[in-house]
């Protein structure tokens, strides 16, 4: 695959990114009355956010950093939610479903564009050592 279509785009931002945060702030509630599940849920967050974050920065390919710059904002958006943040996660979800979705396709650009530079090798035309 040259690079991620449009409907992927629109799957990854409106369903990947959503789904378990807007679980979590649906629960949010239940959550608060046990503060042992906050304390989990704030760990997880931080190793989440620090994982991801190091995984994005050490990955060549451009998807591959895309993805886990998304899992390294998942971790704030739960770290945001444990520290009682609601209004503040929505924003952030909503507001990260649009800059990813127009981070994907201008990954696809990019991608395609690299293509008459490499030659129609995906290995080569998604590394970002190529891209300058």
């Amino acid at each position: 695959m040259e690079g991620p279509t449009l409907i992927l785009a629109l799957i990854h931002a409106a369903t990947m990114v959503v789904e378990g945060i807007f679980l979590v702030a649906r629960l949010l509630p239940l959550f608060i009355v046990i503060p042992y599940i906050m304390n989990l849920t704030s760990l997880i967050g931080i190793i989440t956010a620090l994982l991801g974050a190091t995984l994005a920065l050490a990955k060549k390919d451009i998807k591959r950093g895309l993805a886990y710059s998304t899992m390294s904002q998942q971790g704030y958006m739960m770290l945001a939610l444990d520290i009682g943040s609601y209004r503040s996660t929505l924003f952030h979800l909503i507001t990260h479903a649009y800059s990813k979705a127009l981070l994907f396709l201008a990954s696809r650009s990019i991608i395609h564009s690299m293509e008459a530079i490499v030659g129609y090798f995906p290995e080569k035309s998604q590394t970002i050592v190529f891209m300058g």
